[in-house]
């Protein structure tokens, strides 16, 4: 996909560093929500998604960050609020890796920018979809189907688009598909 560059504009995005509390989670909700919808729609538009696919891809979009983090890019850790990282090096909403991902996204808008941090996961998975699922025809297999490929491929890389229906599948790896 080359080196992407994103300037996105008006969108109402959730303030920096917030963590909602529960009164601020409906408010929150629609906010990020209304973030994954722009970023869906600007990513299948700058790459050419064929109508047919937007409706599935921005589910997927919303089910993958819903996965990865319940749409959270920041949590409290005592007093302090930092990013959503995990042990592999994945930041912020939507996980994005920042070992495979660095020479293509910036490292501190991943975790620190919600809104640069849901522009680079939604367009991760769109080159997952486009790329790899419609591409190699998931959804042709038996049991096959694109948006649990394509998150397969975004969990773990190309090679696991298919994962989710290996008739001896890695348990763990089950645990994650079956989630999503």
């Amino acid at each position: 996909m080359g080196r992407i560059q994103l300037k996105v504009t008006n969108v109402a995005t959730p303030p920096i560093k917030w963590v909602p509390d529960e009164k601020q989670l409906p408010a929150y909700l629609l906010r990020v929500r209304s973030l994954l919808v722009k970023s869906s729609d600007r990513a299948a538009e700058k790459h050419k998604l064929a109508d047919q696919y937007k409706p599935l891809y921005c589910q997927i979009v919303f089910a993958a960050a819903w996965q990865e983090t319940c749409w959270r890019q920041f949590v409290k850790q005592g007093k302090n609020v930092t990013p959503m990282t995990s042990a592999t090096g994945d930041l912020g909403l939507m996980q994005v890796n920042r070992n495979t991902w660095r020479a293509v996204y910036d490292l501190t808008g991943l975790s620190g920018d919600i809104t640069y941090n849901g522009n680079s996961g939604s367009e991760i998975l769109l080159y997952y979809l486009a790329r790899h699922a419609i591409r190699k025809g998931e959804d042709k297999h038996e049991g096959g189907n694109l948006a649990r490929g394509t998150y397969s491929a975004y969990n773990g890389g190309p090679r696991q688009l298919g994962r989710y229906r290996a008739a001896k599948p890695n348990s763990a790896l089950r645990k994650v598909d079956d989630a999503f």
